[in-house]
């Protein structure tokens, strides 16, 4: 019998977790899935599934829609995450198998629900790769770790700015995002304050450090970093004032975040690429096709936030 595909039930949550634990070896709550799924100020969530001839979950692929914008006309931010195929389903990737009706039933459902959409989403190389031969994906960036270094970091023309850390005060991050939103030239989720309290402030999982960057006491934008477990920091979010050095202001949080350690840790970033040298992330961003490839316009600037592993 042919996989059936379908939406997951509010019931089979716990089974998808299941199913994700089987797949990538980690687990997640069924809290942590509704919080990444269904919460937060989005357009909707997507979430469909292959079932066997058992009624076994066999399959998942995931959508999360936020609203976006881009030089001022609204989109539809579409993140695709946890494709996950059970070892019992996996095999060749002919039309007909689980893999190829779950992308295209994915394409049908976006299309049919959201206006202007742009669909994307972060995967290891392999899948990239299997996803690049099937027509599914387009490579957007690599990305590797950039390195704070204090030495090679000429703070001079930065000395009025200031980062502050401060708790989730989301009417202040809305002042924030509204006054920069004009400068928005690529494709991007409306980084308001609701967002980012869902995202960072609310995540079950991770702790998250909000720093406002303020030049003459008025508010500009922001870093939002994690500690990782191997006490490293990372600016998973960003927003920098526009004509402004990325490695300027990152100087500008270097000497926050020193002013409450002995020691400053190591801080890495994506705002500037770092050497061809350095290993890349395990995550590459990349477009999920709808109608079209969107070749003729920007693409997005990813951070580490936009993925779910940071």
């Amino acid at each position: 019998m042919t996989p059936v595909i379908c939406e997951l039930e509010a019931v089979d949550i716990a089974e998808a977790c299941l199913l994700f634990q089987n797949v990538f070896g980690s687990a997640i709550t069924p809290e942590h899935w509704r919080w990444k799924y269904l919460k937060g100020p989005r357009l909707g969530g997507i979430n469909l599934i292959a079932r066997g001839a058992s009624g076994e979950l066999l399959a998942h692929t995931g959508g999360s829609v936020f609203p976006g914008v881009m030089c001022g006309a609204s989109r539809s931010m579409v993140q695709l995450s946890d494709f996950m195929v059970d070892s019992a389903a996996r095999g060749g990737y002919s039309v007909s198998t689980v893999y190829p009706r779950l992308m295209r039933a994915m394409q049908e459902t976006v299309a049919k629900r959201f206006t202007e959409p742009y669909a994307y989403g972060f995967a290891g190389v392999r899948q990239f790769k299997l996803g690049i031969r099937l027509g599914y994906y387009r490579v957007l960036q690599h990305y590797r770790p950039a390195y704070f270094a204090p030495a090679a970091s000429s703070a001079w023309g930065s000395a009025l700015w200031r980062a502050h850390s401060i708790d989730w005060d989301t009417a202040r991050l809305d002042k924030v995002w509204s006054r920069r939103i004009a400068e928005i030239h690529r494709p991007s989720i409306l980084r308001n304050g609701a967002y980012l309290a869902w995202r960072y402030r609310d995540h079950p999982v991770h702790s998250y450090q909000l720093w406002l960057l303020s030049h003459l006491s008025r508010d500009h934008g922001w870093f939002i970093t994690r500690i990782m477990p191997n006490g490293e920091i990372c600016v998973v979010d960003a927003l920098l004032p526009a004509k402004t050095n990325a490695s300027e202001m990152v100087a500008v949080l270097a000497l926050a975040i020193a002013g409450s350690t002995p020691v400053l840790p190591p801080i890495y970033s994506w705002l500037f690429q770092g050497s061809q040298d350095s290993a890349v992330e395990p995550v590459v961003g990349g477009e999920f096709k709808l109608a079209h490839w969107h070749n003729d316009e920007p693409s997005p600037a990813f951070q580490p936030g936009d993925t779910d592993v940071f």
